[in-house]
């Protein structure tokens, strides 16, 4: 029903494009390449682990203004691993889906509809909302959002569908179609003392259904939570965030002898951040919080788990890196962390187990003068939940980032992590060494 819908609004904006005048034409894009390296990210010199790796993304996109506030955006662009010979087409043992240029934005946008401060856009497009809504920046999502900005709120109502389970294989056949993943979503911003306060609620349902062979399971798991933005004196900047886990995954089963079976979703997440730079030193001192709830599992005498009725495990909306404010010009925390994550990413995601059930505790200095900024930063890292006996410290990271901007267009950087493993992994272990050297440019 909602691709029905979407599909006749995009027919409607469409065709009245026809009747648009000849539009003003702008270039954009983005380049980066990094130089992603580790060493030992099994805390154990006695064994020989470690890799160097270029990741590279590079697109250009076409906005086109046709007047009376309707404007188009379309991206191509490829991303991924590459290094196949040019000959003999060996190589590229890590290839990645996006190595292929193709379409990772396209969306028509229709601002201030009826003269009101209602936007609409529709199609393919990128998602960023807080620390832990986020697409990972490559590849957008298929949706539709309302969304505006006035004096005092700014608001984004939007759909997105995650997964087209069906589509076009499925045209006229008769098979049963697998029904697809779809996220709602409603993020408010208050907007208070000219902006130095903002308070943002928000609400996000996922959901998803699949008829099995006796059985149906829904999945429709729920995340309310607010962040609050504040600014009270010239440098200081104080950022707060909390979400909370609700819904439920459900299996009834047909066969009335069998329990239907029912999981709430208890999950939490929690941000608290500092920074002050004195707007007269070229300085800068932080310090941060973060909690991604761990599932708390209960154990019989003889060490088996017990059915539990609740999962805590917190996980994000789109199972997208915690962005951390990409202080390094890459999601997630420290650099050495990073390496040890899914694909590199920090995937707040059930299958990520370096970044999910995870306390942080950050503490960062930095100096900034002109186009040169160097930071150093300190990581605590501990488990939120382990069963009893089990030590929760996961043990402590020095980080150190610089970077240069050439014409405030193009920054070039590295960061290295050292990362000291706690009682969690084991005794006697040896630290970890990784990070990246990195090239950014956007127009």
């Amino acid at each position: 029903m909602h691709s029905k819908v979407l599909c006749v609004l995009l027919a409607i904006f469409v065709g009245s494009l026809a009747f648009a005048g000849k539009p003003e034409i702008t270039n954009n894009g983005t380049f980066y390449i990094y130089s992603f390296f580790w060493q030992n990210a099994d805390f154990d010199t006695a064994t020989s682990d470690g890799d160097q790796f270029f990741y590279m993304h590079a697109d250009i996109g076409i906005m086109a203004d046709f007047g009376s506030g309707i404007t188009s955006q379309v991206t191509v662009g490829g991303w991924g691993t590459f290094g196949k010979h040019p000959i003999t087409g060996a190589g590229e043992e890590c290839p990645s889906p996006g190595q292929d240029v193709a379409v990772r934005e396209a969306y028509i946008d229709f601002a201030k509809l009826f003269d009101s401060p209602l936007n609409f856009r529709a199609g393919k497009m990128h998602v960023l909302q807080g620390e832990q809504v986020f697409d990972g920046g490559e590849d957008g999502v298929m949706g539709a959002k309302f969304y505006g900005s006035t004096d005092v709120v700014d608001y984004d109502l939007a759909w997105y569908r995650l997964e087209e389970n069906g589509g076009c294989w499925y045209a006229g056949g008769v098979s049963e179609v697998p029904d697809d993943l779809d996220l709602f979503g409603a993020w408010i911003t208050g907007k208070f003392l000219e902006g130095a306060i903002r308070v943002a609620p928000y609400w996000f349902w996922r959901t998803t259904s699949a008829d099995m062979e006796g059985y149906m399971w829904e999945d429709n798991p729920m995340w309310v939570g607010g962040r609050v933005d504040l600014g009270p004196i010239a440098g200081l900047t104080l950022n707060g965030e909390v979400t909370m886990m609700m819904g439920e995954s459900e299996i009834d089963y047909e066969d009335t002898l069998l329990t239907d079976m029912a999981v709430d979703y208890k999950g939490m997440h929690a941000l608290g951040r500092v920074s002050y730079a004195p707007p007269t030193l070229p300085i800068s001192i932080g310090g941060a919080y973060v909690m991604l709830s761990g599932n708390e599992v209960e154990y019989d005498t003889l060490g088996n788990p017990l059915p539990d009725d609740e999962n805590e495990a917190y996980e994000s909306p789109i199972w997208g890196p915690y962005t951390f404010g990409f202080y390094k010009w890459w999601p997630g925390f420290g650099p050495a962390h990073v390496m040890t994550t899914a694909y590199g990413f920090s995937l707040v995601a059930p299958f990520d187990m370096m970044s999910t059930n995870l306390n942080v505790i950050n503490g960062n200095i930095g100096f900034h003068q002109g186009p040169f900024m160097l930071r150093g930063d300190v990581f605590l890292y501990s488990r939120d939940w382990v069963p009893d006996g089990v030590e929760s410290d996961m043990g402590m990271e020095f980080a150190l980032l610089t970077t240069y901007t050439f014409r405030k267009t193009i920054t070039v950087g590295g960061t290295a992590g050292y990362w000291m493993p706690g009682d969690y992994f084991g005794d006697d272990l040896d630290p970890m060494i990784g990070g990246h050297l990195f090239t950014y440019i956007t127009f």
